[in-house]
């Protein structure tokens, strides 16, 4: 299809959607602010794009389609800002000595190259399950991933980071 064959979509037809997507954001994100940022970022997005919407789908189809995928940026976000103080505040909190100080600062630097050596979805799916106490039902919501999918995710990333912690001590 070429530009010519694209619906012409006004910024009026996206608004009166805005309601309707922030149910769902609110649904899928715990945080209110989180939800209305991400209808926010969705909306300028469908109009940026707006050439696109050919009226294949219904537009709240189209742009709940966008919404998702300003959803999961949200929780990424959330989950790196989430887990970059983490271990810095931990190493603070159990800090007794000099010595200590430094064996906890290098175990937390070989987690954090291990981590950053996962599959990007492996590393979410650990982060959000192991780091942030997220159930399995939540992650997958935010993910948009099956129960199945995500413990097998899970499983892969424990594999992989015990692996590379062994190495990283050997």
């Amino acid at each position: 299809m070429d530009q010519a064959d694209a619906a012409v979509v006004t910024a009026e037809e996206i608004g009166r959607c805005r309601e309707q997507l922030l149910r769902y954001a609110r649904s899928r994100l715990r945080n209110p602010v989180h939800a209305e940022d991400a209808v926010q970022e969705a909306l300028l997005a469908a109009l940026a794009a707006g050439g696109s919407f050919h009226g294949r789908a219904a537009l709240g189809t189209w742009l709940t389609g966008i919404l998702k995928h300003k959803i999961v940026d949200c929780v990424r976000r959330t989950v790196r800002d989430q887990y970059e103080p983490l271990f810095e505040d931990t190493v603070a909190c159990t800090a007794r000595n000099p010595e200590q100080s430094l064996a906890e600062r290098q175990a937390l630097g070989e987690m954090d190259r291990c981590l950053a050596a996962l599959p990007p979805r492996a590393g979410e799916v650990f982060l959000m399950r192991d780091v942030l106490g997220m159930s399995t039902e939540e992650a997958c919501r935010a993910l948009s991933i099956s129960a199945n999918y995500c413990a097998v995710l899970l499983h892969r990333a424990r594999r992989r980071l015990r692996a590379g912690l062994a190495e990283a001590t050997a």
